[in-house]
């Protein structure tokens, strides 16, 4: 048997030992399957400790990057040299956009201060002087779209993405349906885009979050960031996108379109310009303006300047000079000079008057106070050479190499004027200060052809601090004189140049007649005329109370609604009479709630007395009217509205849950709660009831981008009424020609903003015939199609070329 084996195996078999190895295996088997359950604990345990300490290094990570991230961005604001952003800040709002025209619905929609001034998206002053309806970010984001702020330089918009990333890395329940997402706070100038960004979009991200965190934290950002990416638990805030020209813009929209597209879930919030941001919105962007401060947030904004300047400033101050500064003084000086100031400017102004080195009332005098705090003599020069560079290469990020040899770059750099950014370039760091850096220079080496073409927000800025100190007639005269535009971009350029421009300037005359001339024509789009109202009544030029006058006094109800709301503006007191007859006697309601607006505005004893008695007196139509008037003027207004809720007559107590509900404040709302429960009459409860849940869920409502005009669902039922379908592409915008054709009002309207949103050209001379039709509805929903293509990037050819005037 042994041989027969050996024969097999080659070589001798040995008996014994292969069954004593046998039965040590057997053993040892017997030994691991007893012992399995130890090695699995053994095992759990080793992983156990590993996954712990990879959830330590992450959290390490997580916390380390979310301290950084708040620190910078309590920096990032024009005040940060004595304040942390959280000081001072006023939480930032957003315009409540308007409510899209859908004809499947019955009801009309809600008629408030919407109603008779419109927010628009790139004038303001009135919205902040009337105290339009306004949304927080976290309302905006709570419908599921992603968000694009426009505005202009120094609107807050760069402050907005500071505090919202603040309340996101504190989880602050502030921050809504962001709180648990993972904030990422970055400039676009430090987006390196190529062709790695469309293999990877999120290469060029992490990126330059590496270059705002310090060295140990940058090697673990993508480990950090990529995950957060992956599972839809991000927030991108996107910076600097308003400094950008039409060109750099482009490539932006295209990564932001493949991040998201290939990291679905993630939120953005970026901050944007006013008109000219091509592709963003068909990359999912909706565009919403950021509020202007209203006279309640310019009050509570010296309130917290005040108490913080107590403590952190004044403790450092010679003993000789704490003494000299009364903050209501102060408080009570800067309340007459800052009407339509934009915060960067308030905060600025507010800032001189308490350092006591203010120049003057002009916004150029507080930036000239700024900077001398912040430049040497010997800085001074080179930082405006710098500007004047930055805004002759037309980009939103300059390099170094543009500025002339010997450009102090470093102590720009520690002096807060500049920023550097990826790829050895700059920015400045308050971008409306390096446009009046730069118009101070060309004061002396005149204007350049760079700066006098239109649609890039930096020139335009510089243009106007330049009006404020130089000449700038020539330019004004190729604007003026340039004809065949419906949106008259040029004319309202010029406008918003006006604000400062000395009484003797040659131009200011003509600029002024050409905007009167247009708000007095009633056959002009509404929207339109309503903007020259804005330009006008920001000027406080004597003359433009004449023409406002006037217009109370047209046949036309809605010109009678734009002079009353530019006397508002203009604080005209010797009106005061008029409106007062306007409230009582005019036959639109829509004319008598622009009066008492008017009213509240000009804030006169006469003024808000004359109020007080319609409040008491009048029908219940106007009472309501009044009540919200009296809610935009925090002093007065807010007393008599606290007390018009205990007044014994009911409609003076229901009229003022109307107003208590547009009170921005604590106390308000507790009033509003009580009366919905303690009120006598159901009629007052109810309307406290329903002013509750509107202040707790706004009706305006920002809704993600509809990519394609076929998805619309009034179209879709137009279409089936038509015994037809919708199919996207050409056949979709044909359906929208149809109901511009023979729909309903409502219908014709949708379509307008239908072809607004399908962004291109094909309907052009549709859109153009609705700009000149004899039905104001269809003008006015023109005018705001036509302004929203051109402010996305897209350029139809002139009326001309399709046969119209």
């Amino acid at each position: 048997m042994r041989e027969f084996l050996t024969g097999i195996f080659g070589y001798r078999f040995d008996f014994e030992e292969f069954l004593a190895g046998l039965i040590a295996g057997i053993i040892l088997a017997w030994v691991l399957v007893r012992m399995r359950p130890i090695f699995d604990w053994i095992l759990g345990l080793l992983q156990s400790q590993t996954r712990r300490l990879g959830e330590r290094v992450a959290a390490s990570s997580i916390n380390r990057y979310q301290v950084e991230l708040i620190t910078r961005a309590q920096t990032m604001h024009v005040a940060n040299p004595i304040f942390a952003l959280d000081e001072i800040a006023i939480p930032p709002r957003l315009l409540a956009p308007p409510i899209p025209t859908d004809p499947q619905k019955d009801e009309p929609p809600p008629e408030d201060t919407l109603s008779v001034v419109p927010n628009l998206p790139d004038w303001t002053f009135l919205s902040g002087l009337y105290s339009a309806p306004t949304i927080s970010l976290a309302e905006a984001l709570s419908d599921g779209a992603n968000l694009m702020i426009t505005g202009p330089l120094g609107s807050g918009k760069t402050t907005a993405l500071a505090y919202f990333a603040i309340r996101c890395a504190n989880r602050d329940p502030e921050a809504g349906v962001a709180v648990e997402l993972t904030p990422v706070l970055i400039n676009t100038a430090d987006l390196e885009l190529g062709r790695r960004a469309e293999k990877d979009p999120l290469k060029p991200l992490i990126s330059a979050v590496q270059q705002t965190v310090s060295p140990g934290l940058a090697s673990r950002m993508p480990g950090y960031l990529r995950p957060q990416f992956r599972q839809g638990r991000a927030l991108l805030l996107l910076d600097g996108l308003d400094l950008m020209t039409l060109e750099e813009v482009s490539p932006v929209a295209e990564w932001i379109a493949n991040l998201l597209q290939e990291f679905p879930g993630n939120r953005i919030i970026a901050a944007g310009p006013v008109s000219g941001y091509d592709g963003m919105v068909k990359a999912g962007l909706s565009p919403i303006p950021i509020s202007p401060w209203s006279d309640h947030d310019q009050r509570s904004f010296f309130t917290r300047w005040a108490q913080s300047w107590q403590q952190y400033v004044v403790p450092n101050l010679p003993k000789k000079r704490i003494g000299d500064l009364d903050p209501a003084l102060v408080t009570g000086w800067l309340i007459g000079l800052i009407r339509g100031l934009t915060p960067l400017e308030l905060t600025l102004r507010t800032w001189a008057a308490y350092s006591g080195d203010t120049r003057g009332a002009r916004v150029v005098d507080s930036m000239e106070a700024y900077i001398s705090r912040l430049l040497s003599a010997n800085e001074l020069q080179p930082a405006e050479a710098a500007a004047l560079s930055w805004l002759n290469e037309r980009q939103g990020a300059v390099s170094e190499r543009a500025f002339r040899r010997g450009t102090p770059v470093d102590s720009l750099v520690e002096a807060g004027i500049i920023t550097q950014r990826a790829g050895k370039k700059v920015t400045f760091t308050q971008p409306a200060v390096g446009t009046y850096l730069a118009a101070r220079a060309m004061v002396e080496t005149g204007v350049s052809e760079s700066f006098t073409q239109t649609g890039w927000a930096p020139a335009e800025n510089a243009m106007g601090y330049l009006a404020a100190m130089g000449d700038i007639t020539e330019v004004v005269t190729r604007y003026l004189d340039s004809e065949g535009d419906p949106l008259e971009a040029n004319l309202l350029s010029c406008a918003r140049w006006l604000r400062e421009v000395p009484a003797k300037m040659p131009w200011k005359d003509k600029a002024l007649r050409a905007l009167a001339t247009i708000t007095s024509s009633q056959a002009r789009p509404f929207g339109l005329r309503l903007r020259t109202v804005h330009a006008l009544a920001e000027t406080k030029e004597p003359t433009v109370r004449i023409l406002f006058r006037r217009l109370l006094t047209s046949d036309v109800p809605s010109s009678r609604v734009l002079g009353a709301l530019g006397l508002g503006g203009l604080e005209d007191e010797e009106s005061i009479d008029t409106l007062l007859d306007i409230v009582y006697q005019d036959r639109s309601l829509h004319v008598r709630r622009a009066a008492c607006l008017a009213l509240s505005a000009i804030g006169t004893e006469p003024a808000l007395e004359g109020l007080g008695k319609v409040l008491l007196e009048g029908d219940e139509a106007v009472r309501l009217a009044a009540a919200e008037a009296l809610a935009a003027h925090p002093d007065e207004g807010y007393s008599m509205l606290r007390d018009a809720s205990e007044h014994d007559n009911l409609l003076t107590r229901r009229a003022a849950v109307f107003g208590l509900a547009r009170v921005p404040e604590k106390w308000a709302l507790d009033i509003l709660e009580r009366m919905q429960v303690e009120d006598n009459q159901w009629v007052v409860r109810g309307a406290a009831a329903e002013a509750v849940e509107r202040r707790r869920d706004p009706p305006w409502k920002v809704l993600p981008v509809i990519p394609e005009v076929s998805e619309l669902p009034w179209l879709i039922e137009f279409a089936a009424n038509e015994g037809l379908g919708v199919a996207p592409g050409s056949a979709a915008m044909e359906m929208v020609r149809r109901a511009l054709n023979k729909g309903t009002e409502d219908e014709k309207i949708a379509a307008l903003e239908a072809i607004a949103l399908a962004g291109d050209e094909e309907l052009g001379l549709e859109l153009y015939q609705a700009l000149h039709s004899p039905e104001p509805f269809l003008r006015d929903a023109a005018y705001e199609a036509l302004w929203r293509l051109r402010a996305a990037g897209v350029e139809l050819p002139s009326p001309k070329q399709y046969g119209l005037g």
